[in-house]
């Protein structure tokens, strides 16, 4: 009887430590792909400080037109150009950004879908809350990305609209508008993208600490922002008359040439 008892309670406690083992097993599985999912936004890290660069010498760009008013054709013409060079390398590394962050969300999915097999609530319920952040970072991104999307065609557009002859000071302005509308909502998305990226840390961090695991841990990065990416600003009025005056030369040179064709 006592041989029997005593068996009964190596076999309790072998499943105990079975399924301890395999809850280790689980985390230790999972950090594998947690930690190759942050090494996967390597290339979106990188495209962070030259995507500022470029957007704050389109900022730059931007105001130097401005002050120079629509009289300045061939200045504008040249200093739009270069902008336009700039929504193009913008473009493409937002693209190059979007890649990488998708392949480690996919990533990433292959440690979320473990989640279930983890036997140890606490672990679960911790790997359950940093599931929750990284969906949550993931969703902000996308949304930021197609309001950058949006922002890159404005933009182009913009500049597009620079080189146009006939262009009225009501049809910039409109267009400005859309153009801050556009960034202001992609600067909301990028300030949840990185709040989510660090509850997203912690909870990551908190989540091997419940498991128990010893290991090393990269933290994912979050998304730099430009010190000023709206067009705002209006023509002076000395620029506004400037226009004006192109627009009133114009019609005077048509009304001429009218006149010679009637004769």
């Amino acid at each position: 009887m006592t041989l029997i008892k005593s068996f009964k309670s190596l076999l309790l406690l072998a499943s105990v430590l079975l399924l301890t083992a395999c809850g280790t097993s689980t985390a230790e599985e999972m950090h594998e792909h947690l930690e190759k999912a942050v090494e996967m936004e390597e290339v979106f890290e990188e495209q962070q400080q030259p995507l500022v660069k470029a957007e704050e010498r389109e900022h730059e760009i931007y105001q130097e037109i401005l002050s120079l008013g629509l009289a300045e054709m061939d200045e504008i013409e040249e200093l739009a150009r270069e902008a336009q060079e700039l929504v193009e390398e913008r473009e493409e590394r937002i693209e190059q950004e979007y890649e990488s962050l998708t392949a480690s969300y996919n990533e990433f999915e292959n440690a979320a879908e473990m989640v279930e097999d983890i036997e140890e609530d606490a672990v679960r319920s911790q790997a359950e809350e940093m599931v929750d952040h990284m969906e949550s970072r993931f969703s902000a991104y996308e949304s930021m990305h197609e309001g950058y999307e949006t922002a890159i065609d404005l933009d182009r557009e913009l500049y597009h609209m620079f080189l146009d002859d006939d262009l009225t000071i009501e049809e910039l302005s409109e267009h400005i508008e859309e153009v801050n509308e556009t960034y202001q909502q992609i600067i909301d998305d990028k300030e949840s993208f990185n709040a989510y990226t660090d509850q997203y840390n912690e909870a990551k961090h908190a989540f091997y600490e419940e498991a128990g695991l010893d290991v090393e841990e990269t933290e994912a990065p979050d998304s730099s922002e430009a010190e000023n990416t709206s067009v705002d600003g209006e023509m002076s009025e000395e620029n506004e008359e400037d226009s004006a005056d192109i627009t009133e030369e114009d019609e005077e040179a048509d009304d001429a040439s009218e006149d010679e064709d009637n004769e």
